[in-house]
């Protein structure tokens, strides 16, 4: 854990440094911030935490803005509510002056896209569309009212002018709508006790209140001194306020740093700043893996590594250089269906999305093939699609190294994804193959028995399937990592094993079998400590 703390603290320096010394408002609000959330606090759930909720009048949820983990937080919260009560979902990303597009968008008279432009929301908030939008798609789908809340002074400080405005906001769209639940998300520093809440408790004393804070660094820190860190999900404060641990604190910093990296970079147009920040963040996580698992030094300097990101078309050059006709085609699915990928050998990385996972996910696959030896991306389909499935589950695995919160899919979201798919879905025809694919492994491991699988038209869907087939496998390589069946010796031998050995399909089923028996260990030992 030391190494983890060293990680937060390396990367808020490189925040620091990005963005310069913060403002004196902000260093104040940081301070009554973390100081609020210094309280006693329990072992929650869930189901408590929106219990609470569903009784509460209005609930303050912290956000950090450039973390796509906080807004799904609060997209899974939504979701879980009763729609016999109306909602409001007031947000500090929309100015003030975009309330109408918003009415316009809830009405069904604009669209998404239209909603974007309208409010100019790459101009005045500039944190990824993407991670909100489901928001606004959910805000629509279940009638909640969108209330914008983000104003600026023309002059003085900016934090409490803003936190006032916005308390007027929330007040006045409370006494017009007694009865519905006003749901706030606003940044993590303003939903302190005494900063935005005690603004609408002067405005409208007797409000019953919900403070949802976000993955708090001294909580996940005091989780893990107790060894809960992996298992507890939310902790609860006194005054109904309530902690959601949804990922570790270095994931959303590292996320934040990819932002920037993103961003600022690409305003100075320096063209070399891109590719080379970028690099830098995946080979940081590639050393830390390389810690974690005592790996050799030279093996994850990551010296041979590029990573390149959107819009950045120098990747074709090195791609070019080294893909057959056939690989270069898998690669620009790849690359034009938004999936993040690395070409062993090349030394090439494509960064898709600038997520901690997406990240952590490169470097676990540039980690498994420095350690197998792998020099080509297992892409002659359907032939290496069991070898695709491992690298897969390597890569996963060994990103939860990094983000243990992180979830795969399991076979009931299969089961529920191909039941909300229309027959004609390309995705289907993946979705039908990781489940064709999933149950077959089942069926020989249970019966000894092998079937053939669905052969799909698409060599597209392999990649697809390979990649939920994996995630799946590496979830439940981690299960047997975390429970100490597997160590750390034995994660570096299975690395070791090269996917494209030609009795790997013999390998593959070896695999398969040592990861049924650990997992069915750890769930016996479940059971018995039920009993």
């Amino acid at each position: 854990m030391r190494a983890r703390r060293d990680l937060l603290e390396r990367v808020k320096d490189e925040v620091t440094r990005r963005l310069g010394t913060e403002p004196s408002d902000v260093r104040e609000f940081t301070t009554r911030y973390e100081s609020s959330l210094r309280k006693p606090w329990k072992v929650s759930t869930k189901q408590d935490l929106v219990h609470a909720i569903e009784r509460a009048d209005i609930v303050f949820g912290g956000d950090f803005h450039a973390y796509g983990q906080a807004q799904r937080t609060h997209l899974k919260i939504l979701r879980s509510l009763p729609v016999s009560r109306p909602v409001v979902l007031a947000l500090e990303c929309f100015p003030i002056t975009a309330q109408k597009f918003l009415d316009s968008y809830v009405r069904g008279d604009i669209d998404l896209h239209e909603l974007r432009l309208k409010s100019d929301w790459d101009g005045v908030w500039g944190f990824p569309w993407e991670n909100f939008k489901p928001l606004f798609e959910l805000a629509r789908l279940r009638g909640f009212k969108l209330v914008a809340l983000n104003a600026k002074p023309r002059s003085g400080p900016e934090l409490r002018f803003r936190e006032k405005r916005a308390a007027g906001i929330i007040t006045g769209v409370k006494r017009k709508n007694p009865d519905a639940l006003i749901y706030v998300v606003f940044g993590d520093l303003h939903v302190a006790n005494m900063h935005l809440p005690a603004e609408v408790d002067r405005l409208l004393p007797g409000l019953k209140r919900v403070v949802v804070h976000l993955n708090s660094d001294r909580i996940y820190f005091q989780l893990a001194t107790k060894g809960l860190e992996q298992t507890v999900d939310v902790v609860r404060l006194p005054k109904d306020e309530f902690c959601v641990i949804s990922s570790p604190p270095w994931v959303k910093w590292q996320s934040y740093l990819l932002f920037l990296d993103r961003t600022v970079d690409h305003d100075l147009e320096d063209a070399d700043a891109e590719e080379h920040d970028s690099t830098d963040q995946v080979v940081a996580l590639v050393q830390l893996i390389g810690s974690d698992l005592h790996l050799s030094r030279g093996s994850v300097k990551g010296d041979d590594l590029a990573v390149y990101t959107q819009d950045d078309e120098r990747i074709w050059k090195s791609l070019k250089k080294f893909l057959t006709r056939e690989e270069l085609s898998i690669a620009q699915f790849l690359l034009s269906s938004g999936k993040s990928f690395f070409v062993p050998g090349a030394g090439a990385a494509y960064l898709s999305r600038e997520t901690i996972n997406h990240a952590a996910g490169l470097a676990g696959a540039y980690v498994h093939a420095k350690q197998s030896g792998l020099t080509r991306p297992p892409w002659k389909l359907p032939k290496d699609f069991q070898s695709l499935v491992w690298v897969e589950a390597v890569s996963y695995f060994l990103s939860k190294l990094i983000n243990h919160k992180r979830q795969s899919e399991t076979l009931y979201d299969l089961r529920a994804q191909l039941d909300a798919l229309g027959a004609q879905e390309p995705a289907r025809e993946a979705m039908r193959l990781a489940l064709d694919q999933t149950l077959s492994e089942l069926l020989w491991l249970r019966r000894g028995r092998r079937r053939p699988i669905l052969k799909p038209r698409r060599k597209s869907s392999y990649i697809e399937a390979a990649r939920i087939v994996g995630g799946m496998m590496g979830e439940r390589l981690y299960l047997a990592f975390r429970s100490r069946k597997l160590n750390e010796k034995g994660v570096v031998a299975l690395l070791k094993i090269n996917p494209m050995k030609k009795d790997f399909a013999t390998e593959y089923e070896s695999i398969l079998e040592r990861i049924d028996r650990w997992v069915g260990e750890i769930e016996s030992t479940i059971r018995k400590e039920r009993l």
